[in-house]
């Protein structure tokens, strides 16, 4: 089995920087002000990538609406690599299951990552 590094392939910007390193040394909450394409979502899906196989738990990506949900985080491609957002924050290799309906993936360590609307 190959060796997966977390974050997969993938560091943060200069700017996002600053951010990532609070989480990374166990910050709990973060308020970002940002304008649209900053990456937040980039951070927080890469960030859930390392938390998870650091602590098995259950990990939520909150949008406001479900149907932005799936159409910002669960179908998004990067216009660079052309895979889904959600193969290069949580690659193939450390699933147990992907559920497309429900928008949810469970990993082979226990724990699981879904994408929710606050809206349902």
């Amino acid at each position: 089995m190959p060796v997966i590094t977390l974050p997969n392939a993938w560091k943060p910007r200069p700017y996002q920087r600053p951010m990532w390193d609070y989480l990374e040394r166990g910050g709990k909450r973060a308020i970002e002000i940002a304008h649209r394409r900053w990456g937040k979502d980039d951070v927080l899906l890469h960030r859930a990538a390392v938390a998870a196989f650091e602590r098995p738990a259950t990990y939520w990506h909150a949008l406001p609406l479900y149907s932005q949900a799936r159409k910002a985080i669960w179908n998004a491609v990067n216009s660079h690599t052309g895979k889904r957002r959600i193969d290069e924050a949580f690659p193939h290799e450390l699933r147990e299951n992907t559920n497309d309906n429900e928008m949810f993936i469970r990993f082979k360590n226990g724990s699981t990552w879904q994408v929710i609307g606050s809206d349902r």
